[in-house]
């Protein structure tokens, strides 16, 4: 119950940052000594009804493609929120009927000075065969980097630690923004929806409000395409 509280907690601080994002004037500078943020175009995009449907050939996504269901998370690697969902919607493919789940990027870049900075080093993990344990870690050591100015020896170490072996080309995937595009197609999406801040939930196109595992799939049951 207490875990629940806190995690509620740590949702509305997000969605409370979130509300600012597109109100601070564009000329004002992401709180990072890099430029890692400051290179995505954060311009208002046109406005969408739903996500884009699940592409596995472009998605990052856990259970099977051929789902019948699909739960989408927009979310970002510094969000505490995000952190705090994180084991709960990895269970998503084992525990909700036919289902497979994706995460797609929301960095606030407002509010998150390293959002951008650590997604690529996700994607750059990714690019390595080592996405979802890169994601998973990054998550659980949050605490340790978010505060940081210049975080990429860390995230060096926690790639070494998850298993990618050419360093060379992860440093170079993470200075040269060589991933950046899949980053901004999450943002665009999650701009174009309004989304109030992270982790933004969707279940066959149906927002879900931030529950625990048996309330996110109450919510789901009416959508479920058995």
């Amino acid at each position: 119950m207490k875990k629940t509280a806190s995690i509620i907690i740590i949702v509305l601080v997000c969605l409370g940052f979130a509300y600012f994002l597109f109100k601070i004037s564009p000329d004002t500078p992401a709180p990072s000594t890099t430029n890692y943020n400051s290179a995505l175009n954060t311009s208002q995009p046109q406005a969408i009804s739903q996500p884009p449907a699940f592409d596995p050939a472009t998605d990052h996504y856990l259970g099977s493609p051929k789902a019948k269901n699909v739960f989408i998370e927009y979310g970002d690697m510094q969000c505490p929120a995000c952190a705090a969902y994180s084991d709960i919607l990895n269970q998503v493919p084992a525990t909700f009927t036919d289902t497979v789940f994706v995460f797609r990027y929301f960095p606030l870049i407002q509010i998150h000075k390293n959002s951008v900075e650590s997604a690529l080093a996700v994607e750059a993990a990714g690019a390595q065969g080592k996405f979802w344990e890169m994601h998973d870690l990054l998550f659980a050591k949050q605490p340790d980097w978010e505060g940081m100015d210049e975080p990429m020896d860390t995230f060096v170490a926690y790639a070494q630690q998850v298993g990618v072996t050419n360093i060379d080309q992860f440093k170079n995937d993470i200075t040269s923004k060589k991933y950046l595009a899949s980053i901004q197609k999450g943002f665009t999406e999650a701009a174009g929806l309004n989304l109030p801040g992270t982790p933004s939930l969707f279940f066959n196109g149906h927002v879900l409000k931030n529950q625990d595992l048996n309330g996110l799939k109450t919510q789901a049951q009416p959508f479920l395409v058995k």
